[in-house]
């Protein structure tokens, strides 16, 4: 006899399955529910899967359009830090052509020299860029302005793509797991649609063919850079 235990173990959540073969296959049972349906029956379980897998169509379009985000992001951010040495050494020359690279003064607007620009994390960028902007502001009068304002626009810069590529990042952390919820409710749901399917055909496996067609599920293999499906969570209710 078969373990029973193994009814109860959702066939949808093989990780085997892209999410392009679970749409295409969900999409095909909706239309086929719908099309055997005359008796109102499947109405309660059209409704819902229509629900799910509008919503992992949202999902994942989110997923990919704050991926893009993303991506713009850290390379606003990664051109600037390319350039960013360059520029303060520009400035740094000024006060080393005032002081000396030796004097008090050079290593109170650059106590970690000008390689820290290069070498430093993207936490601590704008400590070391705010440092100078407080080094050079003291000695502003034999300086001048000028130096303190394009310091203080180089922070302004710093900030300005920093940040977004932060929350871009946190976005897409936050959408993935979205993604993840919105992927297991629609596998809970194919599930429960097959055991109605169960109960209305006990004994006829040959009836499957008329709500489902496995053949969507299989032999189409994963696209590069797609995520595995999840390890599902306990199954959502109908």
């Amino acid at each position: 006899m078969r373990n029973l235990s193994k009814f109860l173990e959702n066939p949808f959540d093989d990780d085997g399955i892209s999410i392009a073969e679970l749409v295409a296959f969900t999409t095909d049972n909706i239309e086929r529910m719908k099309a055997n349906n005359s008796s109102g029956e499947l109405t309660p379980r059209i409704t819902p899967t229509e629900l799910s897998l509008g919503l992992v169509r949202q999902r994942f379009t989110a997923d990919e359009t704050k991926l893009g985000l993303r991506k713009g992001s850290k390379q606003d951010k990664n051109a600037f830090r390319k350039d960013l040495p360059a520029t303060m050494a520009k400035l740094a020359l000024v006060v080393e052509v005032k002081y000396g690279e030796k004097s008090p003064e050079y290593l109170e607007c650059l106590p970690h020299g000008r390689s820290v620009f290069t070498s430093s994390t993207d936490d601590l960028l704008e400590s070391h860029i705010q440092t100078f902007i407080t080094g050079v502001t003291a000695h502003q009068a034999d300086l001048g302005a000028q130096v303190v304002t394009d310091a203080t626009a180089v922070k302004t810069g710093w900030l300005e793509v920093y940040a977004p590529s932060e929350s871009a990042s946190a976005a897409k952390a936050a959408t993935k797991d979205e993604k993840k919820y919105a992927r297991e409710n629609l596998q809970a749901m194919l599930y429960l649609n097959l055991i109605k399917f169960c109960e209305m055909h006990p004994r006829e496996p040959e009836k499957l063919a008329t709500y489902m067609t496995q053949s969507l599920l299989e032999d189409h293999p994963r696209s590069s850079g797609e995520e595995p499906a999840p390890s599902p969570t306990p199954t959502p209710s109908p």
